[in-house]
C-alpha cells in the first residue's frame, strides 16, 4: 500500500468509512473489555455523539485519506478541569477521544500523522497538555501512544457491584 495520504477534516462522503472504522475499533476494545457494546450497534450513534462534542468544544474529526479511501481517523476537542486542584495553565487541555487506523494501512505512519494533526490543532488553540484514555489491557495502543510521546498520568480504578 502506497504511503501517500493526506490528513484533512472529515466530510459527509467519509461517513460510511468512519462508521465502519468506529465499529472496528469498538470490536477490538470489546475483545479486551466486556463492558463494551457491540461495534455495529453503537457505531453510528457514538460517532454522532463525538461529532457533536467536537463541534461544541473547538474540536475536530480528522481523517487520513488516499483519494476517496479513508485510512483512519482521530477525534478530539478541548476540555476544562473542574475546580482548582489543577494548575490554572493546565485546566484547559486537549482530549483525544478516538483514534483508529484501518488494519490494511497500519505501519504506514497513518496513526502518527493523525496524532500530529491533533497536536497541531491543540497547539494552534494554545493548549499545553493533551490527554487521552486507553484500556489498561490494550498493550498495542499504549505502546503506540508512548511512541508518540504520551506517558501514564492517572489510573482509573473500578469495582463491580
Amino acid at each position: 500500500m502506497s504511503s501517500e495520504f493526506e490528513v484533512r477534516p472529515a466530510g459527509a462522503a467519509d461517513r460510511a468509512a468512519l462508521a465502519r472504522l468506529m465499529a472496528e475499533l469498538q470490536e477490538v476494545e470489546r475483545a479486551l473489555e466486556a463492558d463494551r457494546a457491540p461495534g455495529p450497534e453503537m457505531a453510528e450513534s457514538h460517532l454522532a455523539f463525538l461529532e457533536a462534542e467536537a463541534a461544541a468544544h473547538d474540536g475536530f474529526v480528522l481523517v487520513a485519506a488516499r483519494g476517496p479511501d479513508v485510512l483512519g481517523f482521530v477525534i478530539g476537542w478541548i476540555e476544562h478541569e473542574m475546580g482548582t486542584f489543577i494548575r490554572a495553565d493546565e485546566r484547559r487541555h486537549g482530549r483525544v477521544t478516538d483514534l483508529c487506523v484501518d488494519p490494511r494501512a497500519r505501519g504506514a505512519g497513518v496513526g502518527r500523522a493523525l496524532m500530529a494533526a491533533a497536536d497541531a490543532h491543540f497547539q494552534k488553540l494554545g493548549v499545553a497538555v493533551v490527554k487521552l484514555v486507553a484500556l489498561e489491557v490494550n498493550h498495542a495502543a499504549r505502546a503506540f501512544y508512548a511512541a508518540v510521546g504520551y506517558d501514564d498520568h492517572e489510573v482509573i480504578l473500578r469495582k463491580r457491584l
